[in-house]
């Protein structure tokens, strides 16, 4: 069996792979595994994710619930990720991201269990989410950190990408199988199959990494200073313009444009009338077809002033979407809208991550990686909590259309004046910036 997977994959690296740019970075096997894996293990934490958040607002009916659901999934990001990233660049990064896998999966299959049993409280939830959160937050930082070493500089970028793909993506294949169920006449699945069916493609993403040949590590002194580790990380970003501008982007971008997972099940409910999980599967999948495809596109691309254009014109569109979202009275404009939201999001959150990687030493990638992952997850867990009271208050609609419109002035603003986007934009190479 292990003979027949490995020519299948040779066969499919040499003569699928080859001559497609998009691609590039699968030609190289352990990186085809570990991208395998990421997309498996994001297909766990989503299916986790929306399926607890349904559980929740059912349980509650108030999109402030599934705030602080969605907080307390989200919260690690921030008070987590400084030590996952150091984790990353003291322990071997393929092990570290196996031990938090495993862990992760540990945790949803007790949902599971207290699901099946009927015991499953909303605090249950809150709490298993905090801890699957700490676990992906690390996975996170030592995934990216590894990919890094699995490619050469030249395929950076697709690689990166195509990871970005996988982070948004994987909310297609769990959410697949929601939809399945939702208008199935014979299949019906509820709150403990979905769990089940996270725990599964937990393993399975186990099972791939474990396959991956390559060891990694960053180049960090054994310091028994903790905090000096993480103050190392931190030092970096914020004494060099150049990484610390792509941070502030990422968190006002995440802030404002990317923070609807608490207000999304509440828009299904009172804007499209949805009585079960289905409709918000719809939306979920919608989103990360978009993502998929616009990551795709974007892979292929090597041109240093396309890629500056490409973030200019991703940070406009990224603004205009969630008008669009907040704009919908049906189905299909909402599911169009999502699609739009997932290109464009997608797209400005691959290219800014590419753009701090290809600046930060080996060394601390970890730290750095973790960093970008706290200003984006971090500042989302406030968001989705505060957005979710707003939407009781003032709809959800209103919420998307107003944080929009604040994106949009902010973006703006920072493109006619900073100087270093100003260079990107018109194609300067980010190495030279940054030397």
């Amino acid at each position: 069996m292990e003979f027949i997977s490995s020519a299948m994959m040779g066969i499919f690296q040499e003569y699928f792979l080859r001559n497609i740019p998009h691609f590039a970075a699968l030609r190289h096997k352990d990186y085809a595994y570990t991208w395998g894996a990421s997309a498996l293990g994001g297909a766990s934490a989503w299916t986790f994710l929306i399926a607890s958040q349904w559980f929740v607002l059912e349980r509650s009916d108030q999109s402030a619930m599934v705030g602080w659901f969605t907080f307390a999934s989200m919260i690690p990001f921030l008070v987590a990720s400084p030590f996952g990233g150091l984790l990353a660049d003291r322990i071997e990064r393929k092990r570290l991201t196996i031990y938090t896998q495993i862990l992760g999966v540990g945790i949803v299959a007790c949902a599971a269990v207290l699901s099946f049993l009927g015991w499953l409280e909303l605090w249950h939830l809150y709490v298993l989410a905090f801890l699957a959160g700490s676990c992906r937050t690390t996975q996170e930082a030592s995934i990216v950190s590894l990919i890094t070493n699995l490619v050469p500089r030249e395929d950076l970028l697709n690689a990166i990408t195509l990871n970005s793909a996988t982070r948004h993506g994987s909310r297609v294949i769990g959410m697949s199988i929601l939809i399945i169920s939702g208008v199935s006449q014979t299949i019906t699945f509820g709150t403990s199959e979905f769990l089940i069916g996270s725990v599964i493609f937990g393993i399975a993403s186990i099972y791939l990494i474990l396959k991956v040949k390559r060891n990694s590590i960053g180049e960090i002194s054994n310091q028994p200073n903790l905090f000096k580790g993480i103050w190392e990380g931190v030092n970096y970003v914020y004494s060099r313009r150049v990484v610390a501008i792509f941070i502030i982007l990422v968190a006002f971008h995440c802030a404002l444009a990317m923070s609807f997972d608490s207000i999304l099940p509440g828009f299904t409910k009172n804007r499209l009338s949805s009585v079960d999980e289905t409709i918000l599967a719809v939306l979920i999948v919608s989103f990360g077809i978009g993502s998929a495809a616009g990551t795709f596109l974007l892979a292929g691309v090597r041109n240093d002033r396309r890629k500056g254009l490409i973030l200019l014109t991703m940070g406009i569109s990224s603004g205009i979407s969630p008008l669009l979202l907040g704009f919908s009275f049906g189905i299909s404009t909402a599911f169009a809208s999502t699609l739009i939201m997932g290109a464009t999001e997608s797209v400005f959150m691959a290219l800014t991550a590419t753009y701090v990687q290809l600046v930060t030493p080996d060394r601390l990638r970890g730290r750095v990686t973790s960093l970008y992952i706290l200003h984006a997850g971090g500042v989302m867990a406030f968001a989705n909590l505060g957005y979710g009271y707003l939407a009781d208050i003032y709809n959800a609609p209103n919420v998307l259309i107003v944080t929009g419109i604040l994106f949009l002035v902010f973006f703006a603003g920072m493109s006619f004046s900073d100087p270093i986007l100003k260079s990107i934009y018109k194609g300067k190479n980010i190495s030279a910036l940054a030397s």
